[in-house]
């Protein structure tokens, strides 16, 4: 069974035919994430109108640093904080927190284009969030964009540490080769009571260890399938499967060969049959879907020279471990 553990379904046109198709790809479970208040309401929604039988959908409550800064200017940090809790405890669906992270934009010279301003801000909603999804007990969904290293020093110093009911849980996921400075495996190191996810992973090999070491999972994008990701490649061939995690992030980053766009139609065609023919093409090509989560299988699969079924299989468990479900 694949599990897409990333999507958004509220903003997937076509829902319940995207749903349909997912189904007969061997979707057996999507996790649609919340982004703000009202996403993380819609993710609940969905989850509940859609889930039946053999396509089985869960749904995470966040506040994404970007997509809920227009509720927060509104509402202020605190009553929107206090009503994600709420939101969060609403549902035997929500079975996360999340997308929550940094978003830290640069130009195409590598100039920083987020303010010191805007990280203050980005920082207090992310340390919030982290203290809710131990309070709660449920995994992070992390975003990270170009800022790995706060991120990781974020996640230490603000996880309320235990040495008691999730040490063992963890320490079963550590592997000694991942080992790096900072971020000890030892038994004797105190544990967070905290795990979760980075997702569509963007970094190298060294932030893939620091993740890792923090007893943390990663999941894989359609990012990992295009020609300029050698560096995310590389960490889909290092990592252990027993971390591995795939999404498709959808109706974002669709996978290649599909984000190259519909194939050319020929010339002879009549106006009518061109016209249905590239609204069926802008549909299928253009929008990523839950589907698409086999296309990233099939490329880890032949980046990792392992059976497909192996990608699927450990993917799903992995996804079981950290949802439940």
């Amino acid at each position: 069974m694949l599990v897409d553990s990333h999507a958004h379904l509220e903003a997937v046109d076509d829902l319940e035919g995207s749903l349909k198709r997912a189904k007969e790809a061997g979707v057996g479970k999507i996790i649609t994430i919340g982004t703000s208040l009202a996403s993380s309401r819609k993710a609940i929604e969905i989850a509940d109108k859609f889930s039946a039988g053999d396509l089985q959908i869960y749904a995470t409550c966040g506040l994404h640093p970007r997509d809920a800064k227009g509720e927060i200017d509104n509402l202020g940090m605190f009553h929107c904080f206090e009503t994600l809790k709420q939101i969060a405890k609403s549902s035997s669906k929500v079975v996360g927190v999340g997308e929550v992270g940094l978003d830290y934009r640069l130009t195409t010279d590598n100039e920083q284009l987020t303010t010191d301003e805007e990280k203050g801000f980005q920082r207090e909603l992310f340390k919030a969030q982290i203290n809710l999804a131990a309070d709660l007990n449920l995994p992070l969904i992390i975003h990270c964009r170009n800022g790995w290293d706060e991120i990781f020093e974020l996640l230490k110093t603000t996880i309320n540490y235990s040495s008691s009911e999730t040490k063992g849980r963890i320490e079963k996921s550590f592997d000694p080769e991942l080992k790096t400075e900072g971020f000890s495996t030892s038994s004797n190191s105190k544990v967070p009571s905290l795990w979760g996810v980075f997702h569509s992973f963007t970094g190298i090999w060294q932030d893939a260890k620091k993740a890792l070491g923090l007893g943390f999972y990663i999941s894989f994008s359609g990012i990992v399938t295009f020609k300029n990701a050698k560096e995310i490649q590389e960490v889909g061939k290092k990592m252990p499967i027993e971390r591995m995690m795939i999404e498709t992030d959808s109706p974002f980053l669709s996978p290649e060969p599909i984000r190259n766009g519909p194939p050319k139609l020929t010339s002879h065609l009549s106006s009518t049959i061109r016209t249905r023919l590239e609204e069926r093409n802008r549909r299928v090509y253009k929008q990523n879907e839950p589907k698409n989560v086999r296309i990233i299988a099939e490329f880890l699969a032949h980046l990792r020279s392992q059976p497909i079924d192996k990608i699927i299989g450990a993917s799903a468990d992995n996804a079981k471990r950290l949802f439940g479900g």
